[in-house]
């Protein structure tokens, strides 16, 4: 009770009421140094339960384009393909689905490996038509992880004992409905650029768009330089990469002969993960979409 009623507080309150929010934070952040509790979120047509350690209502609240590219992004992609069909790689606790199935109703194969989320995620995504749900992690190469949890968000560490870590190829060989997918979105705090080169053939044959978050920060804790996925992506005959910044704004296209300024936008987002990019990488056959 007293989690959901700081909660509201928070998001009701006005952005102009600075005493009142700085307060409700304050206590926010005493409550969560002694427990998790779980929230009910109305977002759009979908009542979430997350944990209120969670930053995306409050960055939503202050930013209303915060995320939304992905669901604007599905939309797009949709109007082209009609039957769009979505793979949430790092699904959390359903959000993503939710920014999706608010813009556009398509299925969506979810999969999370971490056991933090999934229960939640199963129950957000109850009331979503069209679901389905791969509880694994997603990687380069079989392996085991085990998750690392923190304010909610969570990384993967390599263990002898974890949670199976498997390829996009071979989750699509168990869910072969999904196997000519459009859009690809990955969010996975460091391992993105080794889910992308794991789905090399799988790319290669649907040449679907990637929707990839790109943090240098979590990139380099996984001994990735970041930059080579570039280079990756434009060897499958990717030409066009619609940059955004963490908070949902649209700074820049670049075409696969920006390779240097995609380096320099490396170098400006490579500052401890307080900011990152998110990158809408597109394939040859649909520049259309832009």
């Amino acid at each position: 009770m007293l989690a959901q009623y700081i909660f509201d507080q928070i998001i009701n309150t006005s952005n102009s009421n600075k005493v009142k929010l700085k307060l409700f934070k304050f206590l926010r952040t005493k409550l969560l140094s002694s427990s998790e509790p779980t929230v009910n979120y109305q977002f759009g047509n979908y009542n979430l339960e997350i944990y209120l350690s969670h930053d995306f209502p409050f960055n939503l609240k202050e930013k209303p384009q915060y995320s939304q590219n992905l669901g604007v992004i599905a939309e797009i992609i949709s109007k082209k393909y009609p039957n769009l069909q979505v793979i949430d790689v790092g699904a959390n606790v359903g959000d993503s689905a939710a920014i999706i199935k608010n813009k556009v109703n398509v299925p969506i194969l979810c999969i999370e490996g971490n056991p933090r989320f999934l229960g939640l995620l199963e129950k957000n995504t109850a009331s979503m038509s069209d679901i389905q749900i791969e509880k694994c992690f997603v990687g380069e190469e079989e392996l085991t992880v085990t998750p690392i949890n923190s304010l909610g968000t969570s990384y993967l560490e390599k263990s002898e004992n974890g949670i199976p870590v498997k390829t996009i190829s071979s989750i699509i060989e168990k869910n072969e409905r999904f196997s000519n997918v459009k859009l690809l979105k990955i969010d996975t705090d460091g391992f993105d650029n080794k889910i992308i080169r794991g789905a090399e053939a799988f790319l290669r044959k649907t040449k679907s768009s990637v929707f990839f978050e790109y943090d240098p920060h979590y990139l380099s804790l996984q001994g990735e330089k970041g930059v080579d996925i570039f280079d990756f992506l434009v060897s499958l005959e990717y030409e066009k990469f619609v940059i955004f910044d963490n908070l949902g704004d649209q700074l820049i296209t670049l075409s696969k002969n920006n390779k240097k300024e995609f380096v320099e936008l490396h170098n400006f987002f490579n500052r401890g993960s307080s900011r990152y990019m998110d990158i809408w990488a597109i394939h040859s056959n649909d520049v259309d979409l832009i």
